[in-house]
């Protein structure tokens, strides 16, 4: 369970940092791009500062207009780390299908904020003009591609297993 809640933060902040990487260039504090790969050692408050000056700059280059900013505001809303459900405690003397069950409503919780996510980012698409939208495809393509980059264990279902 922990993995499936590290693996969502990782969605939701690391290809942000990713895109922050991409937009500072080497002017990042942290190395440029060097400093994604040192980006979940890093204190979370300093995450979270790294996360919202990524959504000011991705504001900024999106030109972010005033009838567009209540869309905005519910994306970067729905992006919030607390919104992550609160992992229960484990209990030791749990039966195989009452951890399976809270394992589904775990999952449950976390693709609940995932279509969040994902109506909040429809709406603030919807709302954006042609060249705004070409710019967050652009911006959501680098974050998807450094996200591949920084998980080794990811490949495509049509690659060869790896020989062990």
């Amino acid at each position: 369970m922990k993995l499936i809640k590290s693996l969502l933060i990782v969605g939701l902040l690391g290809g942000a940092a990713a895109t922050t990487v991409h937009a500072m260039g080497n002017d990042c504090p942290m190395g440029g791009k060097d400093m994604s790969a040192h980006m979940w050692q890093m204190d979370p408050a300093k995450r979270q500062a790294m996360m919202e000056q990524h959504l000011h700059m991705l504001h900024d280059r999106l030109k972010i207009q005033p009838a567009q900013e209540a869309s905005w505001k519910s994306y970067v809303d729905a992006l919030k780390p607390a919104a992550m459900p609160a992992m229960p405690p484990a209990k030791p003397d749990a039966t195989l299908p009452e951890q399976l069950d809270g394992r589904i409503k775990m999952m449950q919780q976390h693709l609940d904020m995932m279509q969040q996510h994902a109506a909040a980012t429809k709406a603030l698409y919807q709302k954006l003009s042609p060249e705004q939208q070409k710019l967050f495809d652009q911006e959501a393509r680098h974050m998807h591609e450094g996200m591949q980059r920084r998980m080794p264990h990811h490949r495509p279902a049509s690659a060869p297993m790896p020989n062990n």
